[in-house]
């Protein structure tokens, strides 16, 4: 493969060949027969994997595209395919075949949340996904957050958040279903990507526009307060990275800059629980904004 340092290269990552299918066709791939690990598909400019079901091969399948990657500073990564809504079928806010652009990620299993950076240029509409370890039924929909579900976008997200930063990375749920499967033949799931691929490639272009400018939202005097609130609660690494997310999510939904932290950068805790009691703290105060 010939990498030129003019293109940002596009990772994409399905659970089902049969979302698959309709990028691999569209965007001109060919299998890449050096990879062995996983099976990739490419083309100058795009990179594809199916990883298989659940989040732990959502997760494999992403490191093991971006490992056989280079030049990371200029790769969007994207975690493409169909999702549960937990919608009541029929309500009007929703229909099969709609798209989202996932501005909230919960890990049903261990309560983690993730918030990728946004792209209010290209008009997407938003939702919350939640990633579950099994498939969920309508019976039990009370259990997690309204929005919608799958098993793969928390896998997907904490394995190439360790390659990329927030802005680089996007998950792309289209709605099969509320929760109660009718129809699930794999021509029909390649049906509804394929009626999305213009808007996908609207959102690839915003991607590659704020990756141009290698944009962070975070301006250094954010990172100084930040920095200084990680030091005196004892944030863990994973802990640090979460109240960036909190933080940016902030700023990418109110357009503001962030409102005044000091009184959590001047407590200094002497326990990591206590750090974390006021790390949720910091949570509530920017969300509930």
């Amino acid at each position: 493969m010939n990498w030129s340092r003019t293109i940002i290269q596009t990772c994409i990552t399905t659970a089902l060949h049969a979302e698959a299918r309709p990028l691999i066709e569209h965007f001109k791939l060919k299998q890449d027969t050096t990879s062995h690990a996983v099976r990739i598909y490419r083309s100058e400019s795009v990179s594809l994997t199916v990883g298989g079901v659940g989040k732990v091969k959502s997760a494999v399948a992403a490191t093991c595209l971006l490992a056989q990657t280079p030049l990371l500073g200029r790769v969007t990564a994207l975690n493409i395919g169909i999702a549960g809504c937990t919608q009541e079928k029929n309500a009007d806010a929703v229909q099969i075949g709609d798209l989202f652009l996932i501005n909230k990620i919960i890990d049903h299993a261990t309560g983690r949340e993730s918030f990728p950076d946004l792209l209010s240029v290209c008009g997407a509409r938003e939702n919350v996904v939640t990633t579950l370890d099994r498939p969920l039924d309508r019976i039990d929909s009370t259990t997690v957050d309204d929005g919608l579900v799958d098993m793969e976008s928390s896998g997907f997200y904490q394995a190439t958040a360790t390659f990329l930063a927030p802005h680089q990375i996007g998950c792309i749920k289209i709605v099969s279903d509320f929760l109660k499967v009718e129809r699930f033949d794999s021509d029909w799931i390649g049906s509804l990507i394929a009626q999305q691929i213009p808007f996908i490639e609207k959102l690839i272009e915003g991607y590659h526009s704020i990756s141009e400018l290698a944009f962070d939202i975070l301006i250094s005097d954010d990172r100084i307060v930040l920095d200084l609130i990680r030091q005196n609660l004892r944030l863990t690494v994973t802990q640090y990275k979460l109240l960036t997310d909190y933080a940016r999510s902030y700023k990418l939904h109110t357009e503001q800059a962030l409102p005044d932290l000091s009184d959590f950068s001047k407590i200094i805790v002497t326990d990591k629980y206590e750090g974390k009691n006021l790390l949720e703290q910091i949570r509530k105060r920017l969300l509930a904004t």
